[in-house]
Order: C-alpha cells, then sequence, then structure tokens
C-alpha cells in the first residue's frame, strides 16, 4: 500500500503537465545540444523543463526548476546526454533553443 501511495504521489506532477513535444537534431540542426537524435519535450508544474529518450524511457532536467525536483521526479543527471561543444574544449553546446521550446509548452 505504502508503494502505490509513494508512485501515486511521483506522478501527479506529470499528470499535470501538457503533453511532451517530439523534438530533434533535424529541428535544431548544429544547435542541437544532445546525444540522442530525438527527445521529448515538456514543461511540468513550476515551468520545470525536461525531456525524454523515447528509446530509453529516462527523464532528464534541462533548467534550474526542473534540476530542483530531479529527486522527487527520478530524472537522470543531464551531462549523460549533453552534448560537447567541438568548437569549445570542455563545453556544452547550448540548451537555449530547447529551453525556449519548453517554456512555450508552459503557458
Amino acid at each position: 500500500m505504502r508503494n502505490l501511495f509513494l508512485g501515486l504521489l511521483l506522478a501527479a506532477p506529470l499528470a499535470l503537465a501538457a503533453p511532451p513535444k517530439l523534438i530533434s537534431a533535424e529541428d535544431f540542426g548544429d544547435a542541437w545540444p544532445f546525444v540522442p537524435e530525438e527527445m521529448h519535450l515538456q514543461c511540468l508544474p513550476g515551468n520545470a523543463v525536461v525531456v525524454t529518450d523515447p528509446e530509453t524511457g529516462r527523464m532528464y532536467g534541462v533548467n534550474g526548476a526542473a534540476s530542483g525536483k530531479a529527486r522527487q521526479l527520478g530524472l537522470e543527471p543531464l551531462d549523460h546526454i549533453w552534448r560537447a561543444d567541438s568548437a569549445i574544449y570542455g563545453a556544452k553546446v547550448s540548451v537555449a533553443g530547447v529551453l525556449e521550446s519548453g517554456f512555450a509548452l508552459c503557458k
């Protein structure tokens, strides 16, 4: 019974969210910040922007609001899928475009 309650509690924020939008490397071109070629983009309550790998089902927080809920939502670290910027050693490709698209879903 406890596990059922915990599962419902964790799923509650997801139930309030708008449906995910499929985004891809094709949409973003060189500005694509992830290793997987496609991701589901979603805005959860509190403007928490997340992406989910459609092949693995793993969810990653893209902004601070999502990172703050990482434990509650069972999010994986973004670094696991965040693509390195080949033009700047040690840097990652900016997630700004993905965040912009994610915030549009928050409205």
